[in-house]
């Protein structure tokens, strides 16, 4: 492979963008620096979620509601382009809000910020962007891109704190190659400062929140799509003991020790080991079941291709965001997944949640997969 170029952060300004403003200060600051280089950009806020006609708390309003448009809005006009809200709500309830009641409902832990980005932000808006004639989209996103003949790379931000190339870890290539990532060089702080230098009034608004669509409890928003998840079952030990009764799977997730009514405690503590819709049951077991040294996942994304010499690639594994790093090798599986082994177990790998996997530099990323088990 020859020598990488540079992260991106100036190297691919040129051509028309579309950039994806949601009303805070990243997304203003990046769209006013590739602006900066000469770049042809019209800004678009994804209207993704409405939250009804009751009261909006503080939380939609950031997120999803007019106080976020407005936002946007005054951003793109002190940055001096056109901007537009473009609804995108249909898409995202498929994509997200579907797949994130479906998980639960399953007995996983799903990741919905992954699902946006991979089927909204760059699936739904990529294909907008390109009917508008744009060929890239600048986004907030700390991470960063790097491209050269073998396409594109995606490397962690400088900033460590802030790194999110784990929610960019599930892109396919062509849509990393259609990325420009401006935060990518900056700290937080310097965003900030950039926003105030430049006269954004976001510059001081707090970060959104996960769970943009839920403004509350997650369990009460399920479970008025899905009355049947708060049904009562039982709950056995990993040997197939019935030691207790569950108020409904809908309230346990894999590793949860509270709230567990388990009426023989010899032995506890007691951990959500697993769940099964079928039979409506909660399994749960000590700490030690929850371990895992090998992980299979499916809906391998294989980032970089060339690594996986015989099917193999070595590097770090990150099984949750920001989760520690620990050395791992990764085999492709002929069903389309990965199987990593772990140089030392985790204490637990929640089913449902993205594994990446980066270089031995713990820098770029190789792969990432769906955990399956």
């Amino acid at each position: 492979m020859q020598t990488m170029a540079a992260p991106d952060s100036e190297l691919r300004l040129s051509g028309r963008a579309l950039a994806a403003m949601s009303g805070g200060v990243d997304s203003a600051v990046a769209t006013a620096l590739a602006c900066e280089t000469g770049r042809d950009a019209v800004g678009v806020t994804m209207r993704l979620w409405s939250p009804g006609d009751g009261e909006l708390s503080e939380k939609v309003r950031q997120c999803c509601g007019p106080t976020a448009y407005e936002d946007a809005r005054r951003a793109a006009a002190a940055i001096g382009i056109p901007h537009f809200v473009v609804n995108f709500e249909r898409a995202f309830e498929q994509a997200v809000v579907d797949y994130f009641c479906a998980e639960y409902l399953a007995g996983r832990t799903p990741n919905p910020c992954v699902a946006c980005n991979n089927f909204v932000k760059f699936g739904a808006l990529l294909d907008f962007a390109r009917v508008l004639g744009a060929d890239t989209i600048v986004t907030g996103h700390y991470a960063r891109i790097a491209h050269d003949d073998d396409g594109a790379h995606l490397l962690r931000a400088v900033d460590r704190g802030k790194d999110q190339s784990y929610m960019l870890a599930g892109l396919a290539q062509d849509q990393l190659a259609a990325l420009v990532l401006p935060l990518g060089e900056l700290s937080k702080d310097r965003t900030r400062d950039v926003a105030r230098e430049r006269g954004l009034d976001v510059a001081d608004k707090p970060d959104s929140m996960d769970l943009c669509f839920v403004d509350g409890d997650y369990r009460g928003f399920i479970a008025r799509r899905f009355p049947e998840s708060a049904a009562s079952g039982p709950i056995v030990s990993v040997e197939g003991k019935r030691v207790g009764t569950h108020d409904g799977l809908l309230n346990y997730t894999v590793g949860q020790r509270k709230g567990l009514s388990v009426t023989d405690g010899a032995g506890g503590p007691w951990y959500v080991v697993s769940t099964d819709r079928a039979s409506n049951t909660v399994t749960v077991g000590k700490r030690a079941d929850l371990a895992r040294a090998v992980i299979d996942c499916t809906d391998a994304n294989i980032v970089r291709p060339e690594r996986f010499v015989g099917g193999v690639a070595h590097g770090r594994a990150v099984c949750r965001y920001r989760s520690t790093p620990i050395e791992a090798s990764a085999r492709l599986t002929a069903d389309g997944g990965l199987r990593v082994s772990l140089v030392q177990p985790v204490p637990m790998a929640s089913p449902g949640q993205l594994l990446v996997l980066y270089d031995e530099a713990d820098v770029e990323v190789l792969a990432s997969g769906v955990i399956a088990s």
